[in-house]
């Protein structure tokens, strides 16, 4: 998507064109690496996406005799309504928010167009400034952030309501725990004295406060391999990584630089990452790239402080998933009544070390009315009800040699009186004659 400057003739119909070579792009890289799975393809809106002339068309210039007394504050007040147009030197503002909004309507339109009715999505709609994805089977999070509150034709910078950073961590805790939350946006995050578009630091130490420990970006059209770690006082880290440009033309790409993209290949600990570079150096095909900073390797590695509650201990993420998964199964238990999804979701969980679990999972096997499956969980029987729920099932399924046998092996050192063995004896034998 490159965009188009102002008095562009038909901008509309050509930023029309652009989007459906995008979308057309798009679909064929999800139908070829991700087998046609759009929830694994998150987009934000850079720049380029920005309709000046629909910003343009919302804005008024300002007569000389009514500047505000202080223009440069005023120009950088938060959500400033002035823009300064220095071809011009003419002062303009913002007249209708509305309008002004709609800079950006082209993209969302594209962009609810590649979605389509958003099914299986973890939170993702048009319009938002923070849409959230699921990755890696539940155990990432990805918040896209957009970056483009207030850019515009004359006001370069980047910029993310922190808002909608504050509102994503409320979002994403609700539906945590996470391994790793990752942060994307699109422009830079440092830039030389002579530079007005990136994005204040600050923004991203919000970002680390809130548990976001990678982030990831573009804008620049090269590849910042070079590891930065922005800090909060406490110590924690978030690590940043700019990616290349995969499509930009020779006008957009910075003196020496290649097309590119980049691969991260994230630690089995969630702790660190390597991130590979590949660049079109040779006969348009890409390949590993030479890092000179990193004697000519074609990955760098970056890590980042593992997050930490509000306490500033560090998270135990493994007993917050188990948690977390024991209240869905006792969930589909006892709110939902499906059993099956319980039986299905404590699949994984070591019953013999977790007693809570072994306790639902004997239940959703009676619920389910699958005694194979409760003989299955149950074992060697810990307790007098297992026993019991044991012996029942063997007499479900005719198997009374097996009760006799049970009863014998385990009703003594579970303590249950004779009497109460026989008693149990003899109602899988009339359970088996009844039938």
């Amino acid at each position: 998507m490159q965009g188009v400057t102002l008095d562009t003739a038909n901008f509309a119909a050509e930023i029309a064109r652009q989007y459906d070579a995008a979308y057309d792009f798009l679909v064929e890289l999800t139908d070829r690496f991700l087998g046609g799975d759009r929830k694994k393809v998150v987009i934000v809106p850079g720049n380029h996406d920005v309709d000046w002339n629909v910003a343009f068309g919302a804005m008024e210039p300002v007569a000389d005799g009514d500047y505000p007394k202080n223009l440069p504050a005023a120009l950088h007040e938060p959500e400033s309504p002035y823009r300064w147009d220095w071809k011009t030197r003419q002062l303009y503002r913002i007249k209708d928010k509305d309008a002004y909004t709609n800079r950006l309507a082209a993209f969302w339109k594209f962009f609810e167009r590649f979605y389509g009715t958003f099914e299986g999505l973890l939170k993702v709609a048009p319009w938002s400034d923070a849409n959230l994805y699921s990755l890696d089977d539940g155990r990432i999070c990805v918040a896209a952030f957009n970056s483009c509150a207030g850019n515009d034709c004359f006001a370069f910078h980047g910029a993310i309501p922190r808002e909608a950073i504050g509102q994503a961590h409320l979002d994403l805790t609700d539906r945590g725990p996470w391994r790793l939350q990752i942060a994307v946006w699109h422009h830079d995050v440092e830039g030389p004295p002579n530079r007005a578009d990136y994005m204040d630091r600050d923004i991203v130490r919000g970002m680390i406060g809130r548990g976001f420990r990678l982030g990831l970006y573009g804008h620049q059209h090269r590849t910042q391999i070079t590891p930065q770690h922005a800090r909060m006082y406490d110590q924690e880290t978030m690590a940043v990584a700019s990616a290349g440009s995969l499509c930009a033309g020779r006008k957009e790409l910075p003196t020496g630089a290649l097309r590119g993209y980049s691969v991260v290949e994230i630690a089995d600990d969630y702790n660190s990452a390597r991130i590979h570079v590949r660049e079109m150096s040779v006969a348009n095909l890409f390949s590993r790239a030479t890092l000179r900073d990193f004697s000519g390797a074609s990955f760098v590695e970056m890590s980042w402080t593992a997050p930490v509650d509000v306490a500033g201990r560090t998270i135990d993420f493994a007993a917050n998933e188990r948690a977390a998964l024991l209240r869905r199964a006792e969930d589909a238990l006892r709110l939902d009544l499906a059993p099956q999804k319980a039986l299905d979701l404590l699949a994984s969980v070591d019953l013999s070390k977790d007693p809570f679990a072994r306790r639902l999972a004997v239940e959703a096997a009676v619920a389910a009315e699958d005694p194979g499956r409760l003989i299955e969980i149950v074992g060697e029987p810990t307790s007098q009800a297992e026993l019991v729920y044991l012996v029942d099932a063997h007499a479900d399924l005719g198997e009374i040699d097996k009760v006799q046998a049970r009863v014998n092996q385990h009703g003594e050192s579970l303590g249950v009186t004779q009497a109460l063995q026989d008693r149990l004896v003899q109602q899988a034998k009339l359970r088996k004659w009844s039938s």
